[in-house]
């Protein structure tokens, strides 16, 4: 490809190579954070005591101490702040955690239960302060309810318009810029059309674009940029209106950052500059206090000084934390990863019988089928035992067909079985077919070797001619999926 990619996004890319073989099922946009790509933090270095001054006003040499970096002098405001709002940040700092990727580490020794961060609610940006700020204009004068992310995203364009008048000025400062975003990879949900193309994957392609739209305000009459200019003007907001690439810069600041507070989500300043690495149980517990003033953060397990300081996002698979987060974990059999396959060719077909879209969604209610968001049952669905049998009363209600000559059996159970059996293999083969290459070939390019996939892989199945055994599927020409 002539795509000209930074060494980290080809990194992500070719991780993703692999792990789009583990397809996901997609979850409501908005939680949680990771840092991008930033210059390594400098460090202080030992110096010399020997050859101080003599004579007359000498004494004890004095230590050297290196300038402070940018990132480490806004590091350094940023805990005063918290400080003087009557928080603490002192358990932790901001340092390189690998491969320039930024984080928290232990700044001491941390025992179970100890109190790690605490950052005030008065300097948490979260739905109730954008309610409360003058930019809820924008969406009052609509008359229309937004997202609760858009708000939080028009929330923090106004106070980066405000520049020294914001009171959230410290923490301003240190968030990914978008030149930033864009030089460490940033979520897939910001990779233009040829990069996600790369990864071959439909269900991450169709799943970074819906957010792409939706941190865009696609569909959304209030953020078209006619009405959104007209609403910033009347409202009195500073600045000039933003456009839909910035918007979409501060809802990917948004949705890659923010955490669960009260009843709705927002950005809490220090907590988001916690990793998440996947482990289970996490070594911390993060949330409101009961009062409600305060947000903490507290370790669960002793924590060694020096020692990374994450924080969980949820369950969330990697075709998830791909377009929302920027980043994949390392391991495919970590839970929850499943196998999905695209599911339309036959979600249209049912829809189109008489009967049909009851029935998908009563299977979805009996938890056979995934439905999204809004309601609607997916295009993608989990491969397994659920999907199988979701396709046998499919048949059996002739909601789908046998096809060709198995069009004409008779309606038999064991007829049914084979028609569903036959129409599962399908659907695996149809969406393997969408790769280049197999398991083995992948291995090869990241220089994992060729050996083939454990039996933890991700691996089809499907229910034999009488529907009681579940058995491998072959994989199509001889791949090894």
């Amino acid at each position: 490809t002539s795509t000209v990619l930074s060494m980290s996004r080809a990194l992500v890319l070719a991780t993703c190579l692999t792990v789009a073989r583990a397809l996901h099922a997609p979850t409501p946009p908005c939680r949680h954070a990771l840092r991008v790509t930033s210059p390594r933090l400098a460090t202080k270095k030992k110096v010399s005591k020997k050859g101080g001054a003599r004579g007359f006003g000498g004494g004890a040499a004095k230590q050297a101490v290196k300038e402070l970096t940018p990132e480490q002098l806004q590091w350094r405001d940023l805990k005063e702040w918290v400080a003087s709002s009557g928080g603490a940040a002192d358990a932790v700092r901001l340092t390189d955690c690998g491969g320039g990727l930024r984080g928290l580490k232990a700044a001491r020794d941390l025992a179970k239960g100890d109190e790690i961060l605490r950052i005030p609610r008065s300097i948490i940006l979260d739905v109730e302060r954008a309610e409360a700020s003058p930019v809820s204009g924008v969406w009052r004068s609509s008359g229309g309810a937004l997202p609760g992310y858009l708000k939080l995203g028009l929330a923090l364009l106004y106070e980066v318009r405000r520049g020294a008048a914001s009171d959230l000025l410290p923490y301003l400062a240190m968030l990914p810029t978008q030149d930033e975003f864009a030089a460490g990879g940033g979520p897939a949900a910001m990779w233009s059309d040829d990069e996600l193309a790369l990864t071959e994957c439909a269900h991450l392609i169709d799943f970074a674009k819906r957010r792409r739209g939706q941190s865009r305000g696609e569909g959304v009459p209030a953020l078209q940029p006619d009405a959104l200019a007209a609403s910033w003007a009347e409202c009195g907001l500073p600045g000039e209106p933003p456009g839909r690439d910035e918007l979409s810069w501060a809802v990917g600041a948004v949705t890659s950052r923010a955490y669960g507070v009260g009843s709705g989500s927002g950005l809490v300043p220090v907590v988001d500059m916690a990793n998440h690495d996947g482990r289970t149980p996490q070594h911390t517990a993060k949330g409101l206090e009961e009062d409600g003033r305060s947000f903490v953060v507290l370790a669960t397990e002793p924590i060694r000084k020096g020692t990374q300081v994450c924080l969980s996002y949820g369950e969330l698979p990697n075709c998830v934390l791909l377009p929302q987060f920027g980043f994949v974990l390392a391991s495919l059999d970590a839970p929850p990863d499943l196998p999905l396959v695209d599911f339309t060719p036959c979600l249209r077909e049912a829809e189109g019988a008489a009967g049909g879209a009851a029935l998908l969604l009563s299977l979805a209610e009996d938890g056979l089928l995934v439905r999204e968001g809004d309601g609607s049952i997916s295009c993608w669905q989990a491969a397994g035992a659920s999907l199988q049998v979701a396709l046998l009363n499919l048949h059996e209600a002739g909601a789908l067909s046998g096809g060709g000559e198995e069009e004409a059996a008779a309606a038999s159970a064991p007829a049914a079985a084979r028609h569903a059996w036959r129409r599962y293999r399908d659907l695996l083969q149809g969406t393997l077919a969408g790769y280049s290459t197999g398991v083995a070939e992948d291995r090869r390019r990241l220089g994992l070797g060729g050996a083939a996939p454990t039996a933890s892989d991700a691996r089809g199945v499907v229910v034999d001619a009488g529907g009681a055994a579940v058995t491998p599927l072959p994989p199509p020409n001889g791949a090894t999926r």
